[in-house]
């Protein structure tokens, strides 16, 4: 049997720990539609392969990494991220691309062919093009970074020799790129003979969107034409809107980024946009645990931490439209509260108890600004009404879910009949009030959502643990505030 292609390969440990069978995000129609769409593909294509940030676009290309290579088709890596500190993406992309290729030869491929290529791409790369397309660079976008060497090597020169040194220069390079395309399409062919290949040889650009704007300009500029090369095929993940912005900040508000783009990629595909729940499942803990927090109210039978975690986030974020981004944030902002929520509780030996659904509630307030965020005080009821109301049961939609959280975390006037004659106190609704809002009939859902928020009213004032209102909540949500 022959040995598989990815063995020798630079992620090889990518095998056991990325697959499309083991993507929590059920993405693996799309990653093998992909695929045979890619391989379709010979001449220098280019892909866009769009994602905003948080859809997973590195974890979704380390699997389509060892699809292709499952195919037998090779296929190289580069982090653009990672090589962001470099003045030239030619040398990233020639080095990474040469190194990994000779990676997966194992020998196999005469030494003439790599050779020949390494040869071919040195002559480019000692060409003087690059350092005059930085004094291009420099003048149009403004970065005394940019070839400022080559800059005042060019000032030295008379002027006659200047004209005549470009010519040269210009000469030498065109031919040294022709050269480069030719003997690195030579060597894709050759590599139809390891491990039975098949071509084209894909390559993946992950980050370009986290990259100077400068650098990622001349790195799409670097693939388009320096890489155009037979059976060369190139996936360029990127948050296209980010990268959009990116540009407009070199080249002005006026400019057509988006017009600009579509010179570099031949077609773009957008990365589906992931299940909330099929997304929770791969953020969430399972085991995850804060010593002495009660969080309430309960959602389904013998709910652990982490269920009530998953579905309070999933409900809300639903309900009030969130994004990926926007849950990420939203997550590590809640978490930062039931830390310090942990730590009272330990320090003061005090069980902390929590109504995860007004807390996660107080924090999408406190992101987006909401009035009823501002508004609202332990005696003062405000609510902002979710731009989704979606049904948790039949009987119970989001809003109504959101009403009874929040209300349970807020005070109201009870009366009650003393010796001395009726008297008021401010508590958390109780009993009573839950047990008129639950119907006859009412589902599960309902039923248990009522009866965890009553039990807990029920205990609102007995010792040894602090029941969380309002006014508590607000200060952590403002402390996690500052993350953004």
């Amino acid at each position: 049997m022959p040995k598989s292609l990815i063995e020798n390969a630079k992620y090889a440990s990518w095998k056991e720990s990325h697959t499309f069978d083991n993507c929590k995000l059920n993405r693996k129609d799309y990653g093998q539609f992909l695929a045979n769409y890619l391989i379709g593909e010979k001449d220098g294509f280019v892909l866009n392969l769009n994602g905003s940030w948080g859809t997973g676009k590195t974890e979704f290309l380390k699997r389509l990494y060892v699809e292709l290579m499952d195919r037998g088709h090779p296929t190289i890596y580069i982090d653009a991220w990672e090589s962001d500190f470099s003045q030239e993406p030619l040398t990233v992309v020639a080095s990474e691309l040469l190194n990994q290729l000779e990676r997966l030869m194992e020998g196999a491929i005469s030494e003439s062919r790599i050779a020949e290529a390494k040869r071919a791409l040195g002559k480019a790369l000692k060409g003087t093009l690059v350092g005059f397309a930085g004094i291009a660079s420099a003048k149009l976008l403004n970065d005394s970074a940019i070839g400022m060497e080559a800059v005042n090597k060019l000032l030295e020169e008379a002027p006659q020799n200047i004209t005549k040194q470009l010519a040269e220069n210009y000469q030498s390079q065109i031919e040294a790129i022709i050269n480069t395309r030719k003997a690195l399409g030579n060597l894709a062919e050759s590599l139809q003979t390891v491990n039975s290949s098949s071509l084209p040889v894909v390559v993946l650009i992950d980050e370009l969107d986290r990259c100077r704007p400068t650098y990622a300009i001349e790195m799409l500029e670097v693939i388009k034409h320096f890489f155009s090369i037979k059976n060369f095929v190139f996936v360029i993940a990127t948050d296209t809107e980010q990268l959009c912005h990116s540009i407009t900040s070199v080249y002005g508000d006026e400019f057509d980024s988006s017009q600009y783009l579509k010179r570099f990629f031949n077609r773009k595909s957008s990365l589906p946009t992931p299940n909330i729940d099929e997304y929770l499942s791969t953020k969430i803990d399972r085991n995850i645990n804060y010593p002495s927090i009660y969080v309430y109210p309960e959602l389904e039978n013998t709910s652990t931490l982490s269920k009530i975690i998953t579905l309070n986030i999933s409900y809300l974020s639903t309900a009030y439209n969130l994004k990926i981004r926007d849950v990420d944030q939203l997550l590590d902002k809640l978490h930062s509260c039931l830390r310090t929520i942990s730590y009272i509780a330990t320090s003061k030996k005090v069980s902390q108890h929590i109504n995860i659904g007004a807390l996660i509630v107080g924090l999408i307030e406190q992101d987006f600004n909401m009035d009823s965020y501002h508004k609202r005080r332990d005696y003062l009821p405000f609510i902002t009404d979710p731009l989704e109301d979606i049904k948790l049961s039949e009987d119970m939609a989001v809003s109504l879910y959101i009403r009874l959280c929040t209300e349970s975390v807020l005070l109201r006037e009870n009366h009650q009949d003393g010796y001395r004659g009726p008297s008021i106190y401010r508590a958390p609704p109780t009993r009573e009030y839950y047990n008129e809002i639950k119907s006859q009939g009412a589902s599960s859902l309902k039923s248990r959502v009522l009866q965890s928020l009553a039990l807990l009213a029920d205990s609102y004032e007995e010792q040894n643990r602090k029941y969380w209102l309002w006014s508590d909540m607000k200060r952590v949500i403002e402390l996690a505030g500052t993350f953004e």
